[in-house]
């Protein structure tokens, strides 16, 4: 019996799905495969479907660096991703490939090219349809970010990296993207209930078809539609920002006292509940929330699927890596407990009053009343984190810039490769932002907007956005409000690059004003080089790449 080796390399990868069940789906028997005999029963055609599912965690590793190629983070290990030598500005087609590969397109077209040679229900069959045409969108999206023009390959084919094919612009790809997730939309259910195969949590629905498009829509400056989509989403009330309701006991050990200022007790509460519910959405115990629309599924104690922030983020004395950490510039961008904007001291001033370690009063000032959510993100001199065993101050030693994460690890497992909490690649907070920054763009300020924005800002225990703002002014709260919202979710790289903020790529200087790296920029970096075996496993890249620049 022959076997394709494209089939059997594509259903081979069907091991985990990124699903509530955080359990193995079905695995394929050890016999050959034929292709003859293949498409035969649902189950089989769910086995494919599940392979185009395969990128989905690793997009989330990925998103892990992202905001370490922009002025959000510094990535010190360069063997981890390509964020320390992208923010560095040591781009080469020869040295750098950010994720140019068409394995899951391919699985994706191989799939929809035979699936009408199932018999099953037909009902579901369009469905399953609808799911790998929402995977290659999806897919050709994250590609077209770091690429801009691609070839557009739509029918399946055996090895599309070697086919001569002119890359589309990047107007073409995202009206594919948009009209195939318009689509995809249209035949997905509004969730899955996570009883047996196929139903699985964790596939897309309807809901991140429409998520993932009003995305495109946004970056594309198509304000209206992106607005119109994300407030469909809005409408639909089948989501709402994780809000912790009561308190714990352990949620009130920390005492921020020494750095918020309660006018009562209710004010402390608020503090408290808006701390909690940040960082706690994030946690495994609620990574099936309201907020949740489209996750990435790991599982505990495996060596292939755990989550690996756990190890990734923490300082080295608290067993962790330090890997990516937080910059200066994040620090900055956090509100005052106010919700206006925090003027921060020189470089010279902050290193003067932190005394290589020896920090006067006048250090700790700088972090007192400020917006709740950077004692729920940032790691910092005198932040209390009791469940880490975090009183105060720790030697500056343990980090490059002075700061770590706190935000996205779950203090409830070890720091290790081990912990099991889901990944969010969509929440409800982003399709808020969303729609505040286009139908600001499109409309103006208005009272949805402020609608959107103090959803956010209240669940943070934070106060509403200033009313009677200009538009240009709006821009630059929502633009802060979603750099501080969204850090180290993957984000900030296109943000910074769609918004035009390159000339933040700045050195980069610890809390001592000592050089922790250099950092370069060009505008060319805005789109990221095609790699060289690419191009020459297809001529006809060639053009584009020398119109990127490279």
């Amino acid at each position: 019996m022959k076997c394709n080796p494209l089939m059997l390399a594509i259903l081979c990868g069907a091991v985990l799905l990124s699903s509530c069940s955080k359990k193995e789906l079905d695995k394929l028997p050890q016999e050959e495969i034929s292709e003859g005999t293949f498409w035969t029963t649902e189950k089989e055609a769910r086995l494919a479907l599940t392979a185009c599912y395969n990128f989905v965690n690793g997009t989330a590793y990925d998103a892990w660096y992202n905001d370490g190629f922009a002025d959000n983070c510094y990535c010190q290990y360069p063997w981890e991703s390509n964020a320390t030598e992208i923010s560095a500005g040591n781009i080469n087609a020869a040295t750098i490939n950010q994720g140019y590969d068409y394995t899951i397109i391919t699985r994706c077209n191989y799939f929809l090219a035979n699936i009408d040679k199932v018999k099953m229900d037909e009902t579901l069959k369009q469905r399953y349809i609808g799911e790998a045409r929402a995977l290659r969108a999806y897919r050709y999206f994250l590609m077209t970010q770091y690429f801009g023009p691609l070839p557009l390959i739509k029918d399946a084919a055996k090895d599309p990296a070697s086919l001569n094919i002119a890359p589309a612009s990047q107007d073409e790809l995202y009206d594919f993207i948009t009209q195939e997730l318009d689509q995809a939309s249209a035949v997905l259910p509004d969730e899955y209930n996570g009883s047996g195969a196929g139903n699985e949590k964790g596939r897309i629905t309807k809901w991140a078809a429409l998520a993932l498009e009003s995305r495109a829509w946004l970056y594309r400056g198509q304000w209206s539609k992106a607005a119109a989509i994300a407030k469909q989403i809005i409408d639909g009330n089948h989501f709402r920002l994780f809000r912790l309701t009561s308190l714990a006991a352990d949620d009130l050990k920390d005492d921020y006292s020494s750095l918020r200022s309660f006018a009562d007790d209710a004010a402390k509460q608020k503090f408290y509940k808006g701390l909690r519910s940040y960082e706690q959405q994030f946690w495994a115990a609620n990574e099936y929330n309201p907020e949740v629309i489209l996750d990435a599924g790991f599982i505990l104690n495996d060596a292939t699927y755990s989550n690996g922030l756990q190890l990734l983020l923490p300082p080295a004395y608290l067993g962790g890596w330090s890997s990516i950490e937080p910059t200066q510039e994040l620090v900055d961008a956090y509100w005052k407990a106010d919700g206006t904007a925090f003027a921060p001291p020189t470089a010279a001033t902050r290193a003067a009053s932190f005394n290589k370690g020896n920090p006067s009063p006048a250090y700790y000032d700088e972090f007192k009343d400020r917006d709740t959510r950077l004692y729920a993100s940032v790691l910092f001199p005198s932040n209390p984190w009791g469940r880490m065993g975090v009183t105060g101050y720790w030697d500056q030693g343990e980090t490059k810039t002075g700061y770590t994460f706190r935000k996205l690890v779950d203090p409830n497992y070890v720091v290790d490769w081990t912990a099991p909490q889901n990944y969010q690649i969509i929440r409800y907070a982003e399709v808020l932002l969303t729609f505040a920054e286009a139908q600001n763009e499109a409309e103006g300020p208005g009272p949805e907007v402020y609608s959107a924005l103090n959803d956010i800002r209240d669940r943070a225990g934070m106060p509403p956005v200033t009313p009677g703002l200009s538009k240009d002014e709006l821009r630059k709260v929502i633009q802060n409000e979603r750099r501080i919202e969204l850090a180290q979710e993957g984000f900030r790289y296109d943000d910074m690059r769609r918004w035009n903020l390159t000339t933040n790529m700045k050195n980069e200087y610890d809390i001592n004003n000592n050089l922790v790296q250099e950092r370069k920029w060009q505008d060319k970096f805005k789109l990221l080089p095609y790699p060289q075996t690419a191009v020459d496993r297809n001529g006809l890249l060639k053009t584009a790449q020398a119109a990127k620049g490279y």
